[in-house]
């Protein structure tokens, strides 16, 4: 089982976090697997920071582990025992006295990535003792991130033999990593622009899957861009979204498909801003974790819709507040700043767009809240994850990706959410439609304008 494609990636998945969670860890593998044996060797080098993980040549006394995570079908209830597998998008799991299914033959490193979150957090349960009231272990687990439904046997179809991107990815701490070392591990092709302004901090050696030591103090951005290429022609971009994109303009940073893996309020209005075909959205709490998909040709929540500013102002006062346009100006975006906008400005805005006179309306409006937005306030909110919580909403970011890349269809309108403490038998698929009020639909003839016009221009860039 750990031979095949699907358990190796369920293994050295595993171990990148579990090395994150437990702060002693130790690899058993059968004979005849000496290069996968090397591999958790180098994996193991390469991430531990608390102690060297052992890889071990003979089976050990097993009721010395306070939990044992394995890649395969037996489950053994009088041990502290969870077993893992997947099978094209069905990610399994078990810690009681169900089997899983040995069909394993259909390679797909989403589901197995979901795969190894899902037993690393039963590994978790076991090790803080978990309240029964709070969460229980699973047992005889089959999630699909294909329908996002339980109990499921049918895999899904088959990857495509290649997916072709053309990709935005903002943030690449937690859900970043995720993401980025799925996209290396899929049969992609095409450019992607990595945005990050934040550097690798220690802090993020807890839940961050694809570093260690050695990568502390290198920009995020640059490095994801080196394990995306060279599957694709990637780019990385040191410096916050609001400086990214008032620096390249609106039109310079649209990108058809963005991935946003920041997850906090401002970052994601200004993420939607673009208006490109669509977003696909990370969100996590402690234990919670969350994907939802924004498509600009469907009647389904935007970003904005989604996630409220918890003061309640509308988007307009908040545009017209930072760029010190007019309301009724801020509304009519499609036209250009005029020396009328800089005489009725505020004093203390009026140097600042009387430099952009004759640049479009919209493009100021973003650039000016985009300012708002910095590295300081992201830092100061910083709020670590434990690394399973992001990796599961990683596989869920990338699986909604692939859906769309390939034409498939998704039963997401626009997101589903689940608590993992609690397991995906108590996620929920959450529908809603686009708000009446929200930008998206008030502007929505406003907005196709300006996507046709910045199409024209990034497709150049």
């Amino acid at each position: 089982m750990v031979t095949t494609e699907n358990g190796r990636d369920c293994l050295l998945s595993s171990l990148r976090l579990l090395v994150r969670t437990c702060s002693n860890v130790a690899v058993f593998l059968p004979g005849r697997c000496d290069e996968l044996r090397a591999e958790c060797h180098a994996v193991g080098a390469k991430v531990a920071f608390r102690t060297p993980v052992e890889v071990l040549s003979d089976l050990p006394a097993l009721d010395r582990y306070d939990a044992i995570l394995s890649v395969g079908t037996r489950t053994h209830p009088h041990l502290p025992w969870t077993v893992i597998n997947s099978n094209g998008w069905l990610a399994r799991v078990s810690s009681g006295a169900t089997h899983l299914s040995s069909a394993c033959d259909q390679g797909n490193p989403i589901a197995a990535l979901a795969a190894a979150a899902l037993g690393v957090a039963d590994v978790f349960k076991r090790l803080i003792r978990l309240k029964g009231t709070r969460g229980r272990l699973v047992d005889g687990l089959s999630f699909s991130l294909y329908s996002y439904r339980c109990g499921e046997n049918d895999p899904g179809p088959s990857l495509p033999d290649q997916l072709v991107l053309d990709l935005l990815i903002v943030g690449a701490g937690a859900i970043g990593n995720g993401v980025v070392y799925l996209l290396g591990r899929l049969p992609i092709a095409g450019r992607a622009a990595i945005v990050d302004g934040q550097k690798f901090g220690s802090e993020n050696l807890g839940t961050c899957l694809l570093i260690g030591p050695s990568d502390i103090g290198t920009e995020k951005a640059i490095f994801a861009a080196s394990v995306l290429r060279p599957g694709l022609s990637a780019e990385g971009f040191p410096e916050d979204f609001a400086v990214f994109t008032a620096r390249v303009g609106p039109a310079g940073s649209w990108r058809p498909v963005v991935v946003n893996a920041l997850d906090n309020i401002d970052a994601r209005h200004a993420v939607q801003a673009l208006w490109p075909d669509l977003i696909v959205d990370g969100a996590i709490s402690d234990f919670g974790c969350q994907v939802s998909r924004h498509p600009w040709s469907e009647d389904t929540a935007c970003l904005m819709c989604l996630f409220r500013d918890p003061r309640g102002e509308p988007a307009d006062l908040v545009a017209s507040r930072a760029s010190g346009l007019q309301m009724t100006r801020v509304i009519g975006d499609a036209e250009v700043v005029t020396e009328e906008d800089v005489r009725q400005a505020p004093p203390d805005k009026q140097e600042w767009l009387r430099a952009r006179l004759g640049r479009a309306i919209c493009s100021v409006v973003q650039e000016a809240i985009a300012q708002q937005l910095s590295a300081e306030a992201l830092r100061a909110g910083f709020e670590p994850s434990v690394p399973f919580v992001a990796c599961l909403s990683a596989s869920m970011v990338v699986a909604e990706l692939v859906k769309f890349l390939a034409g498939w269809p998704t039963p997401l309108e626009p997101r589903f959410q689940l608590d993992l403490l609690r397991g995906p038998a108590f996620g929920q698929l959450l529908p809603q439609a686009r708000r009446s009020d929200c930008v998206c639909t008030t502007r929505a003839q406003n907005i196709e304008k300006v996507r046709r016009a910045r199409r024209s221009v990034g497709a150049n860039a």
